[in-house]
């Protein structure tokens, strides 16, 4: 049978689950599909750079063979035929791994990641590799080998990082769901200010691998336009792998009757209105006020303002990334310093100040911090606040106007309400909440016990249909020509 035609501003519009679905029934090809990604990421690409390089002639090879085998009624997995693409700090055989850095780029991966691993096994096929800040240590979306990624919704401003390019290549709607990771607020930093949906599971839920030099904060999850999709790809890539030890505490989730509460309507949500004391900017606090009414009206709930009993983590994180970075780079550095991110090259000297004892004091630190995280949701089900404080501010910039450039690591002076998770290991999620009076993004957090990301998830979805329903649906930016 013929497929029918799928014109690139319905094909835009529609989920992974819908494309996967469409293929099942012989009504949309693969090749269509692949096509239709290919054609809006090349359209996108002078004016956003979101991609380190395109896997064109792969992809359709694989997009053929998943049409045949759609003809044929044999479906590789959940995602059969539909396009992603990978942020480029993960592995895929056979291709170049840059991260961002120059210092890299000829070095060609000899394995896949688990989560492609697992992405390719449940049928997707990946149009290309996304770009990130060298080795993913900031918030920001430029590097010194890509140069500088810019934000769909408005090319002067920032998409966010360090998944950069994944969160603006899914927010213009080249594809459905992008793979990121997340040190500090990677993925959900990026969700936020792109208008998309950022997943960060339990730590160790997703296996990391390779690892990082910040092990203990670092997740891998989904970027996608609908939090369906984000619960597909979990589903597709969690379980323990022995390459990622930590996997292993993470898999099987926890099971408690939170989810029963949510069906019964008595879920209880906290909600966070000004995390460790920060009040977000006025657009921001807007939004996120607009989106609860709305939210309040139509999900069935126990909503009450809470507050976290604890001090913003600041000098925590601070220690674990600046050592780790630093220390874990510094042969790097010293090897390549005058072609590398000016910012990266400062940690090396940087965690020469901390001795043995700072890092002892902000272990014992963060193990307070995620007691009162975990004593936060004794008496809530899921916490609920702004993702970030601010919306995105100027493409070329580390901080927004009047911020810390000078502090020891700029990027955490303005994401103070993502990376506690990463210290926690909570599951986290950044869903479209609205718009600020600049018509900017503005994104929704809500987080959960370790463990329970079915839950957050189910909560995401209750809450995404229920600003639709309220006519807060918006989540493409103009089509470029």
């Amino acid at each position: 049978m013929a497929f029918k035609d799928l014109p690139l501003d319905k094909y835009r519009r529609l989920s992974a689950r819908r494309m996967a679905r469409l293929v099942a029934e012989r009504r949309v090809s693969p090749v269509q599909l692949v096509e239709c990604a290919l054609a809006l990421a090349k359209a996108w690409e002078p004016k956003v750079n979101a991609y380190v390089t395109f896997l064109e002639g792969e992809a359709l090879k694989a997009a053929a063979a998943a049409e045949r085998a759609a003809r044929r009624g044999r479906l590789g997995g959940p995602l059969h035929g539909v396009p992603i693409a990978i942020k480029d700090n993960f592995y895929l055989a056979g291709h170049v791994v840059t991260r961002g850095s120059k210092t890299s780029a000829g070095y060609i991966a000899e394995h896949v990641s688990p989560m492609v691993e697992r992405m390719l096994a449940a049928g997707a096929v990946i149009i290309g590799k996304t770009t990130m800040p060298e080795f993913g240590w900031k918030g920001t979306g430029s590097s010194p080998l890509t140069g500088i990624t810019r934000n769909p919704w408005d090319a002067s401003r920032n998409p966010g990082g360090s998944s950069a390019g994944s969160a603006v290549t899914v927010a213009s709607g080249a594809v459905p769901i992008a793979l990121g990771s997340d040190a500090g607020g990677s993925i959900r930093i990026p969700a936020s200010f792109c208008g998309v949906v950022g997943l960060k599971p339990t730590l160790g839920r997703i296996p990391v691998w390779p690892g990082t030099v910040t092990e203990t904060l670092s997740h891998v999850g989904p970027l996608c336009r609908f939090v369906d999709d984000a619960r597909i790809v979990l589903d597709a890539s969690a379980g323990a792998d022995p390459r990622d030890p930590l996997s292993y505490a993470a898999n099987p989730p926890h099971r408690d009757g939170r989810k029963r509460r949510l069906d019964a309507g008595t879920l209880r949500v906290g909600i966070v209105a000004q995390p460790f004391g920060i009040r977000p900017d006025a657009g921001v606090e807007g939004g996120v006020g607009r989106a609860l009414r709305k939210i309040r009206r139509a999900v069935k709930a126990r909503y009450r303002n809470v507050e976290i009993a604890a001090e913003l983590p600041r000098r925590i994180f601070e220690t674990l990334w600046i050592t780790g970075r630093g220390h874990g780079f510094a042969d790097t550095i010293a090897r390549h310093a005058a072609v590398m991110d000016p910012g990266l090259v400062r940690l090396a000297d940087l965690a020469q100040t901390f001795d043995v004892g700072d890092l002892f004091k902000a272990i014992e630190e963060r193990r307070r911090l995620l007691s009162a995280l975990c004593t936060a949701l004794e008496d809530s089900d899921v916490l609920v606040m702004p993702t970030m404080p601010i919306t995105a501010f100027a493409a070329d910039a580390e901080v927004p106007v009047g911020g810390e450039a000078s502090a020891p690591l700029p990027w955490v002076t303005w994401t103070p309400f993502t990376y506690c998770f990463n210290l926690s290991g909570q599951p986290a999620i950044s869903v479209p909440c609205g718009w600020d009076d600049k018509g900017l993004p503005v994104g929704l957090q809500i987080v959960g016990p370790w463990g329970c990301d079915a839950l957050v998830l189910a909560v995401a979805r209750r809450f995404e249909a229920a600003l639709a329903i309220a006519g807060s649906d918006r989540q493409l930016p103009p089509a470029v020509a």
